[in-house]
């Protein structure tokens, strides 16, 4: 039996087209032919719109999805944790999917949303195809909030990623280092490009050169940042400190610096995103800019439930708390060499 990723496909529209025009929504923009084009594919499938699931979406069955692209990452667990917290503060149950799944099995995926089986949708987005397939998909069919990153069509929530870029690098500059790298994030994010835009606001604040030659992708995993770094410290000339856009790729470069026999922080200071439970624990200790994580799960979902009763999309950035450093034994006063 024909579904609606079948009837999308025949037509060359994304799902949440296909359910938005067969539903009567009368926000959708679509040109005239297209409308008719997806009538078509839907008289030819034999498929007709899911009433009852409608039915069942509108009298609420108190279920909310979170997809994100790592259960395992620690960032993504403690904005699970605040997200979990104010569902049930509010009688919802919270669904964890993986984003890399969803987008492989349309199918499934085209079940969950037009089933009824949730009421909305949180997207923490890594920057990638997944993503967007899962973010159009969805769109139109469950109300949805994009987690720390935007979308000019979708509500959000985001942290105030560039103001925390930039106070990592000042504790950097603070510290008397002048050549500083980044590492950045991997994918296409509004909250990479605004880590990249923090770093490289202080350090034209400070009158410092901008070096690309340690510029470099360092992704979400170790071992993406201990390959990026690598890169970068195996060049004649290397900067002293690096501003690591990931907690995870901060603890890689960490291990790229031993593997070349340097200390740190001695030879390289390291600053990393977020303050995850283990960053106490490392040693040295992992200087971090702290984030509330919590609160953006929280807000999430406040959000997403605003959107249930008819709220209007807003995209809404976390200025408090404010990011803070928390210094431990990664970072340290540039001591120029002795000649």
């Amino acid at each position: 039996m024909a579904g609606i990723v079948d009837v999308a496909a025949a037509a060359g529209v994304t799902v949440g087209t296909v359910s938005r025009v067969l539903n009567g929504d009368p926000a959708v923009r679509v040109r005239p032919e297209t409308r008719e084009r997806i009538h078509a594919a839907a008289r030819a499938a034999n498929y007709t719109p899911n009433r009852a699931a409608r039915a069942l979406r509108r009298a609420r069955l108190g279920t909310l999805a979170l997809a994100v692209h790592d259960v395992s990452n620690p960032v993504y667990a403690a904005v699970t944790a605040g997200a979990q917290q104010a569902a049930s503060r509010h009688g919802y149950v919270l669904m964890l999917a993986d984003v890399p799944e969803l987008a492989r099995d349309a199918a499934t995926f085209s079940r969950v949303v037009n089933s009824g089986i949730v009421d909305g949708l949180l997207l923490l987005p890594a920057g990638v195809d997944a993503d967007r397939q899962v973010a159009a998909e969805a769109a139109g069919i469950v109300p949805t909030v994009i987690v720390n990153d935007s979308a000019d069509a979708l509500a959000s929530v985001t942290l105030d990623n560039e103001a925390a870029a930039r106070m990592a690098t000042e504790h950097l500059i603070g510290l008397g280092h002048r050549d500083i790298g980044l590492l950045e994030l991997d994918g296409d994010t509004e909250r990479g490009f605004a880590r990249t835009r923090g770093w490289e606001t202080a350090m034209h604040a400070a009158g410092l050169p901008v070096n690309t030659a340690w510029v470099r992708r360092g992704g979400h995993t170790a071992e993406a940042g201990r390959q990026a770094m690598g890169t970068v410290l195996d060049r004649a000339d290397r900067p002293t400190a690096v501003m690591v856009a990931s907690v995870l790729a901060a603890v890689g470069a960490v291990a790229a610096a031993r593997d070349r026999g340097l200390e740190v922080p001695a030879d390289l200071s390291v600053v990393g995103f977020h303050d995850v439970f283990f960053a106490q624990y490392l040693q040295p200790g992992l200087t971090v800019v702290e984030l509330p994580l919590r609160a953006l799960g929280e807000r999430s979902v406040e959000l997403l439930l605003a959107l249930l009763d008819h709220g209007e999309p807003e995209h809404i950035v976390i200025t408090e708390p404010a990011p803070r450093i928390v210094v431990r034994g990664t970072t340290a006063r540039h001591r120029p060499p002795v000649r």
